[in-house]
């Protein structure tokens, strides 16, 4: 005997309330808890720890293997031990080409750069005082009646001892017992991880093809044929983009490097190594890192001549033009194809969430969040048959 008897439409209309209301329980639960959601998947994630960085590093390090390994198979035979060989072989001649790349920052550019680096901490109290001695001639040059030294905070700060300063906070971190033994856990602590997540790529790139698949079968035995489907295309599109974006990039960050510091030592500024570095890793950020270095370089120049500081503001801007017109089109391509203002957006966001990191990141995984949407949307419209246009909406014939 039924308690209640309620008729099937009155169930198809109380069930759309009932789902929309349950999930808007869950999803105030998971704003009210997202701390203690956050802290529970980043303790999961640290489970995985190693073999996280060891994907991170075997995806980078799989740009240039899949490089060489395609100019083994198109200039040997299948039956030549080179081809039979040709992954190891791929991963032996990537890590040489990477090892030499350490040496060449270790031995040329890394020496050079806490050259410039040591010249401007011996000298601070001398480039602070040229530096507010160059805005003074701004002034001056302008006709302004006023000078810095008429500040006394700033004269305090320029008469500081800065060369004892500095060296007492090196004696510091040098001979404290504790800081000593933390810095040296912390170092074989990310030793251990970065060596250990090494290890782990090596495996991941030299059987790439059974990882990949075995972890296809497994997301088709929990998600079916066509979920998987929607999932493997989604997939491949993500790869692309990441996949181009960051071997574009690194390309792009050494012909930057190679550029800035050539015309560096060619017009004669000062700091060529120093500020070619920091032009091109700021280069990983998009619009506010080239922002940020010609600030950075610009500052640093002042402290030698304060008209090279101009004329290097105005050389960047020109640089820049290349870049953004020549370079960098022809170098990371149109892959990306995200809007400029989801460009800026993204940086917010995924700099809030994860940081330094996060603006890296930041374009390629909003490129491809904005093209999962765009898809989601015209799929949704050609359903409905439904045409927008920028002032009016259409329903198609069916």
């Amino acid at each position: 005997m039924k308690i209640f008897n309620i008729d099937e439409e009155l169930k198809q209309k109380v069930k759309p309330g009932i789902i929309i209301s349950g999930f808007t329980v869950f999803l105030i639960y998971i704003l009210f808890n997202i701390g203690n959601i956050f802290q529970m998947i980043s303790q999961f994630v640290g489970l995985f720890e190693y073999l996280l960085f060891g994907i991170v590093i075997a995806y980078v390090l799989n740009q240039p293997m899949k490089i060489i390994e395609e100019c083994i198979v198109k200039k040997f035979q299948p039956e030549s031990f080179i081809y039979r060989k040709k992954r190891g072989l791929s991963i032996f001649i990537t890590l040489i080409l990477f090892v030499c790349l350490m040496i060449t920052l270790a031995s040329i550019i890394i020496p050079n750069i806490i050259e410039s680096l040591i010249t401007l901490i011996s000298n601070i109290s001398n480039i602070i005082s040229s530096i507010f001695n160059n805005i003074d001639k701004i002034f001056m040059y302008f006709n302004i009646d006023f000078r810095t030294n008429d500040i006394t905070s700033i004269n305090e700060l320029i008469n500081m001892p800065w060369q004892n300063i500095v060296k007492g906070l090196l004696d510091f971190l040098t001979k404290n017992a504790d800081g000593i033994m933390a810095n040296a856990t912390n170092f074989l602590s990310t030793f251990g991880v970065v060596f250990t997540s090494f290890i782990f790529s090596l495996y991941l790139l030299g059987n790439k093809e059974k990882f990949l698949r075995q972890f296809r079968k497994l997301i088709a035995a929990i998600f079916g044929y066509k979920i998987t489907r929607v999932i493997f295309h989604y997939a491949h599109k993500t790869n692309i983009v990441f996949s181009s974006f960051i071997t574009g990039q690194l390309v792009e960050a050494a012909i930057l490097w190679i550029l800035y510091y050539s015309t560096m030592l060619l017009f004669g500024f000062p700091y060529p190594e120093l500020i070619a570095t920091v032009i091109s890793i700021f280069s990983f950020v998009p619009f506010f890192g080239p922002i940020a270095a010609m600030f950075v370089g610009a500052f640093l120049i002042l402290s030698e001549n304060v008209f090279q500081a101009f004329w290097f503001m105005v050389y960047f801007q020109i640089l820049s033009q290349i870049e953004d017109n020549f370079i960098y089109p022809r170098v990371v391509g149109g892959t990306v194809g995200l809007p400029g203002i989801w460009v800026l957006l993204s940086i917010f966001i995924f700099g809030d969430l994860f940081g330094i990191f996060g603006t890296i990141i930041a374009v390629p995984s909003a490129a491809c969040i904005y093209s999962l949407i765009s898809e989601l949307v015209n799929l949704v419209l050609r359903k409905r048959k439904l045409k927008i246009t920028e002032t009016t909406i259409k329903q198609l014939s069916k």
